[in-house]
């Protein structure tokens, strides 16, 4: 009910956001775990029994990855909001722990699972243990037998929890969920995207959204937005524009599939249009040969310099737009 509680004050000011996991992310799980794939075929276990414990391998990380830290937000709530509860949450705590403990630590179990999974789910206990402490002031984090490193990592996640928990706003957990599987290097294996993206939605704005943007030249995947930022933060040198380096990837995706001659015709167009000036902050720019019927300013500038790099590149110095790097980090993306 608090994590129900959690969820409705989110999607109030609308910043709720769903955990998805798709083929494409079990994929890249299934991918890591290769070798370990290969060791239990070479045991003779039957293909359809290696599947089915990767499979649960993969729901259960990702069971630890998105309840692991808004729990600490709920425990918290109930702790403080209910003392009369607090014998039950302790047994109720307790009994979790020590399931996590044995998961973690009995023999047979640590000898036949992969040890980076294992170590990242003990990392998420750990966690647990320390809110435990703190909540109970009784220390189990040394019955999980963590490495010095565990720990350490545990702790650090745990204290950025206690940084958010002095004024959380609504939604903010999961932005721990974010933070700590891009830590833990887990976070390829699930997607957060906004809940207001899977409402339902009316045919009439449906067709309206096809009209207004039929090649999807708007559509932002959350996923592939975060990896570009990513990117970008960690192969640029200076200020970058990260809107203009964004929509470049866009317009040599969208350009590729034209001729020469096709992205010319743009160029020229685009650069009609930007006699008068292009403001990048204006909304509702329209470009006839581009699909999409409104623009952004940043968007148009993007597919200005974009469109005259490919097909008129002599020209390029006469337009001025200060993107260069923007264009050559963009380049390195689609690659």
């Amino acid at each position: 009910l608090v994590h129900l509680e959690l969820a409705e004050q989110a999607r109030a000011i609308e910043v709720n956001q769903l955990y998805t996991a798709k083929q494409q992310h079990k994929n890249s799980f299934f991918y890591s775990l290769e070798k370990e794939a290969i060791r239990m075929q070479k045991q003779g276990v039957p293909e359809k029994n290696i599947s089915g414990y990767l499979n649960a391998l993969f729901e259960g990380i990702n069971r630890q990855i998105f309840n692991a830290p808004i729990d600490l937000f709920i425990e918290d709530i109930l702790y403080n909001r209910y003392p009369e509860l607090r014998p039950f949450q302790f047994l109720s705590l307790l009994a979790l722990l020590q399931e996590g403990i044995e998961a973690v630590t009995k023999p047979e179990i640590v000898k036949n699972s992969p040890a980076g999974i294992l170590s990242k789910s003990k990392i998420f206990n750990l966690v647990n243990a320390l809110h435990f402490k703190n909540l109970f002031k009784i220390d189990l984090t040394g019955n999980h037998k963590p490495t010095k490193t565990e720990l350490d990592q545990a702790t650090t996640l745990y204290t950025e929890y206690e940084e958010y928990r002095q004024d959380k706003k609504p939604g903010e957990e999961y932005e721990l969920v974010q933070h700590w599987a891009e830590d833990l290097k887990l976070d390829s294996y699930f997607e957060l995207v906004p809940e207001l993206k899977y409402r339902p939605k009316t045919v009439e704005t449906v067709l309206e959204e096809i009209e207004q943007d039929p090649y999807g030249l708007n559509d932002v995947d959350p996923a592939k937005e975060r990896q570009m930022k990513k990117f970008i933060e960690s192969h640029s040198s200076g200020e970058v524009n990260m809107a203009v380096c964004m929509y470049m990837v866009s317009a040599l995706e969208y350009f590729a599939k034209l001729s020469v001659n096709e992205v010319k015709a743009i160029a020229y167009e685009i650069a009609a249009l930007g006699v008068n000036g292009i403001n990048p902050k204006k909304e509702g720019y329209s470009v006839p040969l581009l699909p999409a019927k409104k623009m952004s300013g940043y968007q148009v500038l993007a597919y200005y310099y974009v469109s005259f790099a490919l097909a008129l590149p002599e020209m390029l110095g006469a337009i001025a737009m200060p993107f260069d790097q923007e264009f050559d980090l963009a380049k390195q993306m689609v690659q």
